[in-house]
């Protein structure tokens, strides 16, 4: 990805302005971004079938970087998706590196929790990310300490980026308001993350471990008390010779204050709209990948498997929920495109599903078809 480079000369401010000694630091700040199109069949709308599918504007990334001092940068991304009302801030903070193996961040940072990439290679990413535990990012502080093979990540945030009723945000958050019918008082609060990496090498084969912990608040604001979110994941990322397998499994429970009349469900909220979720349950993931080079950019294949099964005695009607994501990513100068086939069940979004964990809508699978087309400036 090509980047505007723009250089901010220091001068010495004394007698000689003009002088600039030859080991002085100089502070820099890159300007970037992408414009993101789409394409897309969807098997539940007719009309879209009929007319052989729908291509529109998908998002508007505007990103910087800026190196402050030797030992201090920043980063932020700002996305504009394809509504005037629906923009926000997907990063934003300041890091320190002045610490031999260490990095603090503060600001809007990446949550460490599950596979320290990505828990999917798609465009629509796993069930994990529409329940907050996947690519996501809320307003703490981070450190991070790598040490040869091992990095371990502490984290603690006071909340997330937008407030519980606002339902922009890049990710998932909790929702406080009324879904289907339902009203929730719900806002996420003082939450800690601890996670810890193990990379195995053993020549062509790379063999990433990890487990991760989450603690919480659930602020109630209509009875001022609070229930906890607790989480945690153990997780593998296996590479060799251009496959990749992952494995991920989460054990969640978000354990609101007033659980009455909710029949064992919660609220998330995320791109301008809320869903229901089973407040407790696993998700499991399962992926394989193939990526092939070319002198022109790379190619990859994958198959992204995700499940949710809810785990709550309060209601026996909740039904588990499946995506599985069949396709390819193409990587080729400043261009990056995703050819996806999304299959669901149960599944939000998909097919016209209104949550995850849910009692059944219907039995059936449902699919998308999608292309994705990015271009990075």
């Amino acid at each position: 990805m090509k980047k505007l480079k723009l250089s901010i000369l220091i001068g010495a401010l004394l007698a000689a302005p003009t002088f600039v000694m030859a080991d002085e630091f100089e502070p820099s700040v890159e300007l970037g971004g992408a414009l993101k199109v789409k394409y897309y069949v969807d098997d539940a709308n007719e009309a879209s079938k009929s007319n052989g599918g729908e291509f529109a504007f998908d998002a508007l990334e505007l990103d910087i970087d800026s190196q402050i001092s030797e030992n201090w940068t920043a980063s932020a991304k700002y996305i504009f998706k394809n509504s005037s009302s629906n923009h926000f801030v997907k990063y934003a903070y300041a890091a320190y590196n002045g610490v031999e193996d260490w990095q603090f961040q503060g600001g809007i940072v990446g949550k460490p929790f599950g596979n320290k990439s990505f828990i999917s290679h798609n465009w629509w990413e796993s069930i994990n990310y529409y329940m907050g535990f996947e690519d996501d990012y809320d307003l703490g502080a981070k450190a991070i300490y790598n040490s040869g093979a091992w990095t371990s990540e502490i984290a603690f945030f006071k909340n997330s980026e937008y407030s519980a009723e606002d339902t922009r945000s890049y990710a998932a958050d909790t929702f406080s308001g009324e879904v289907n019918g339902t009203k929730y008082n719900n806002e996420e609060t003082n939450t800690f993350n601890i996670r810890q990496s193990y990379v195995l090498d053993f020549d062509k084969l790379t063999v990433q471990l990890g487990a991760s912990l989450e603690y919480g608040q659930i602020y109630d604001s209509l009875h001022d008390d609070n229930g906890t979110s607790t989480a945690y994941a153990v997780h593998l990322d296996a590479q060799y010779s251009g496959y990749q397998l992952q494995l991920q499994m989460v054990d969640y429970d978000y354990d609101q204050f007033d659980s009455k009349g909710k029949d064992g469900l919660y609220a998330m909220k995320m791109g301008e709209g809320a869903y229901e979720v089973a407040a407790k349950g696993q998700i499991f993931a399962a992926n394989i990948a193939k990526s092939i080079g070319y002198d022109w950019g790379t190619v990859t294949v994958y198959n992204d498997y995700s499940h949710l099964t809810p785990d709550t005695d309060v209601n026996a009607n909740l039904n588990d929920s499946v995506i599985n994501t069949t396709g390819m990513s193409i990587a080729v100068s400043d261009f990056f495109i995703f050819v996806d086939h999304i299959y669901g069940k149960n599944a939000v979004w998909i097919g016209g599903q209104s949550g995850l964990g849910i009692e059944n809508q219907d039995d059936d699978f449902h699919s998308l078809f999608n292309i994705s087309v990015s271009y990075y400036f």
